[in-house]
């Protein structure tokens, strides 16, 4: 098991690598916002993400699945990008004890709910160690 950086602000001292996959296009029938299949989890988590022109934006988690995250926040992100992304996940038996998962997600929606954006991002890269903890929350959520 690979141990996360101590210093996630380390992961926002480059820009996000070109993504290696193709967009990810919502059924026909789908809104952008239902592009994610898998049932989602909501929660509560402080996360960030580096912007093309290298500011990093404070936003929160707001939702989990498999594939992606569910994102609230101020600014404008833009859709279809690939980004730096961290957030800050509760430990499974110490909840006190906050893990970093870092990694990188492709935007995929940006809509305006009230006074807030939210996006959706398919993860692009995500270390196998912190695919695991997200699945294990995943599943715990879901029970």
């Amino acid at each position: 098991m690979t141990t996360p950086p101590e210093d996630v602000d380390a992961l926002f001292d480059a820009p996000a690598p070109a993504s290696p996959v193709l967009p990810v296009q919502p059924a026909p029938s789908a809104s952008a916002a239902e592009a994610r299949r898998e049932q989602r989890v909501k929660v509560s988590w402080p996360a960030r993400v580096q912007l093309p022109n290298g500011k990093v934006v404070e936003l929160r988690v707001r939702d989990l699945s498999e594939s992606g995250v569910g994102l609230l926040t101020d600014h404008h992100i833009p859709p279809s990008t690939v980004l730096n992304f961290a957030m800050g996940v509760p430990g499974l038996h110490e909840p006190g004890k906050v893990n970093p998962v870092t990694g990188t997600i492709k935007t995929t929606y940006v809509v305006v709910q009230g006074r807030d954006l939210c996006c959706g991002g398919m993860w692009v890269t995500l270390p196998e160690d912190s695919r695991d903890l997200l699945d294990k929350w995943i599943r715990r959520l879901r029970k």
